[in-house]
């Protein structure tokens, strides 16, 4: 066993390492990147002032009207709101008192036509 592992040992230290570089690919050389020419920048045109929006810093305080009329549209929309939902669950109570009639109808009808089926199968 040991002449064995002399030999694979002769084997290995016969086989040479190559220390340069393959010389199959050539190294890329570096290419300096093109400048892209760029549009000459044109300043925009100050927007007129019918088109400006003012900005949140100078926004007038809404006057006391304004703010009564949308209290009163958002006390609008609630009510609306309101009336929707306790009609909703209105409908809502009202289909599950008829699901619970059909359910009741439903298991209760089977067991009959089980009854009747057994007992024919019976005589």
């Amino acid at each position: 066993a040991a002449k064995e592992v002399g030999l694979i040992q002769d084997d290995v230290q016969s086989v040479s390492i190559p220390t340069k570089p393959s010389t199959s690919k050539p190294y890329k050389k570096h290419k300096p990147k093109k400048q892209q020419t760029q549009a000459p920048k044109v300043p925009s045109p100050e927007p007129s002032p019918e088109h400006r929006l003012p900005s949140p810093s100078n926004d007038p305080l809404l006057g006391e009207s304004e703010v009564i009329d949308i209290k009163s549209t958002y006390k609008e929309s609630i009510k609306k709101l309101e009336g929707r939902a306790d009609r909703l669950e209105e409908e809502n109570i009202d289909l599950e008192e008829l699901y619970s009639v059909h359910s009741k109808v439903d298991t209760a009808a089977p067991i009959v036509e089980k009854e009747k089926s057994f007992k024919q199968w019976k005589i």
